[in-house]
């Protein structure tokens, strides 16, 4: 019983670890959507749900641990036990240990020993005596070697730069974006335009002291745009370019109504570097707004 309990304990303590790290990762996903999410209620339900799946990947966790300590110990009981049963004084096991320290066969210990030794030494002999290493400079009187000037002669490798002629840069590749497919098409007459830029948002969602130059290190920028003639449905995304390259950026698939204002914002832990800033409106692939903002140095 004692063996079958320790044969399947390294199975359960590998599911379990490998429940705990799904459970974590599923947890980071949960807590990162509900730092960055679109919505108030959206951001505070997946933290909760982030924060308790994370405490249960972290129980799970110190659970297998504490699983594999006791398998540990558990293996080393076991074999003191059988240590200690298997003494039985008509059998062969119990006697077969101490017949090393009889001094009645001294002759078959040293026996064994040198006869083991010295064939195991004449073979490396043979090793040493074949002189056919010798004969290996006749590979390199192979004129093989020259068939390596080939590689000089592949100069197809400079054709790649025709490469950087094809590549325009587009924020879903460089963010490695994939924008939310939707089969709605937006009006000729729908708009998305921002309208400011600020660092906080009054309690009746205004912007908090609207500027267009902050500090070094900010951690959160707030954009507020108005808009009209949407449709539930359609695709749309914002992205955040520093000095015209896309640095962060999402596509959602809109949810505010026909006609109205929101805000959104985009964080960043470590602080935004300095810098020209420009964030950008999309429905579908066209680009509907953009506001430019700076990131100034600390003086």
């Amino acid at each position: 019983m004692i063996q079958q309990l320790t044969d399947l304990l390294p199975s359960i303590i590998i599911v379990m670890l490998v429940v705990a790290l799904v459970l974590f990762i599923m947890a980071l996903q949960q807590l990162y959507l509900g730092r960055t999410g679109s919505y108030w209620r959206l951001r505070r339900t997946a933290g909760q749900r982030g924060g308790r799946l994370f405490l249960l990947s972290v129980g799970l966790f110190i659970v297998a641990l504490a699983l594999a300590f006791y398998s540990g110990l558990a293996g080393v009981a076991y074999n003191q036990i059988n240590l200690l049963l298997a003494n039985d004084p008509s059998g062969l096991k119990g006697v077969a240990l101490p017949t090393a320290t009889n001094p009645g066969d001294p002759t078959r210990t040293p026996t064994a020993t040198i006869t083991s030794v010295p064939p195991s030494r004449t073979p490396t002999g043979t090793a040493t005596a074949t002189p056919t290493p010798t004969n290996l400079p006749s590979a390199t009187l192979t004129n093989t070697a020259t068939t390596t000037s080939t590689a000089t002669e592949t100069p197809t490798a400079t054709l790649t730069p025709s490469i950087t002629l094809t590549l325009t840069p587009t924020f879903e590749a460089i963010l490695n974006l994939t924008p939310v497919q939707s089969s709605r098409q937006p009006r000729p007459s729908g708009a998305l335009d921002l309208t400011a830029v600020a660092e906080g948002v009054t309690p009746d969602g205004r912007p908090d002291q609207p500027e267009t130059t902050f500090p070094a290190g900010i951690t959160r920028i707030f954009l507020f745009f108005s808009y009209r003639d949407l449709d539930n449905g359609l695709a749309w995304s914002r992205i955040l370019y520093r000095e015209g390259i896309p640095v962060q950026g999402q596509s959602y698939l809109w949810s505010g109504g026909e006609t109205g204002s929101s805000y959104f914002f985009f964080g960043d832990q470590a602080g935004y570097l300095p810098g020209e800033y420009t964030v950008r409106l999309f429905l579908g692939d066209q680009e509907m707004s953009r506001l430019t903002f700076t990131i100034a140095e600390q003086s």
